[in-house]
């Protein structure tokens, strides 16, 4: 069997016990051993597939085969792409061998996740790209966000990290984000940001989130490390830069966020923004189109 890796690293191995535990549930829930089709029409007891990719796109799926390998009975993955690879239709991504009625009943759950992480994998590609030709002398990142399916985060943030793009906050814990409701609860920005800074570790940023030019002064004002700027215009967002590069004691990390999808990016690609929050990256996924083919033994 083959072994890959990319620019993610070995994160997808770590991701192995998902994929299986994915897998299996997948089978639980189509109750495969039962599947009248598969039973009455099998007239080989082993088979070769191909997965085949019937669109383009970036692949992320290279951790079903360590999955495969530690579900009992599954096939043997002869060939896998590595993750990050670009595929077109006709690209052979993976080859299978094995029994033939597990072949059969993993196809849709194997598929499923693949398609679903390579989904977000190639959208992110889409953006990084067009983040990246806008001719800036330093690209924002392009990053997602906490809009995940529960249960899902960890395999949409590494489809997003192999489209090239970035997370957000893997978790709560994972930085300090002040929002609207937090200001509402505290009873302002400053009173927000001083508690907060009382209690949270001391290696954490604070970043607040603002709403228009009159929180951002307030924010500055409480010396933060990052804005978020929240629904902003292109056009406020250029005032907005104005306003930092003016009043702000310390650099300050811009991340812009809201709305911001494929047609409206370009006016976003401004010099000072540092962050792209995209929350379609992972709540609005177009799965990359693929197929499972048996080519027999």
């Amino acid at each position: 069997m083959t072994s890959h890796t990319s620019h993610t690293g070995h994160a997808y191995h770590e991701l192995s016990d998902f994929w299986k535990q994915s897998l299996e549930a997948g089978l639980k829930e189509d109750g495969w051993p039962w599947d009248w089709t598969a039973r009455g029409s099998m007239r080989e007891e082993t088979l070769k597939a191909k997965l085949v990719a019937k669109a383009d796109g970036i692949w992320a799926g290279a951790a079903l085969e360590s999955a495969l390998e530690r579900v009992s009975g599954a096939p043997i993955v002869r060939k896998m792409l590595r993750d990050g690879a670009r595929v077109v239709p006709g690209t052979v991504i993976s080859e299978w061998e094995g029994p033939t009625r597990w072949i059969l009943a993993l196809e849709r759950p194997a598929l499923n996740l693949a398609a679903f992480a390579s989904g977000i994998a190639t959208h992110t590609a889409k953006l990084v790209r067009m983040a990246h030709g806008a001719g800036l002398k330093h690209p924002p990142r392009i990053c997602s966000t906490r809009k995940t399916l529960p249960g899902y985060r960890d395999l949409s943030i590494y489809g997003v990290i192999t489209g090239g793009g970035h997370p957000h906050r893997v978790s709560l814990s994972g930085g300090v984000l002040i929002k609207e409701n937090h200001i509402a609860a505290a009873g302002s920005i400053a009173s927000a940001v001083g508690g907060v800074r009382r209690l949270a570790p001391h290696g954490l940023g604070i970043e607040v989130e603002v709403r228009d030019l009159r929180e951002l002064e307030q924010a500055l004002a409480c010396v933060v490390e990052g804005v978020l700027l929240d629904n902003f215009t292109p056009e406020q967002v250029g005032q907005a830069l104005e306003l930092i590069e003016s009043e702000s004691k310390l650099p300050v990390t811009v991340e812009v966020s809201g709305g911001i999808h494929e047609d409206n990016l370009k006016g976003y690609l401004q010099e000072g923004v540092h962050v792209i929050s995209v929350g379609s990256l992972t709540h609005t996924v177009k799965s990359l189109d693929m197929s499972l083919l048996a080519v027999g033994t």
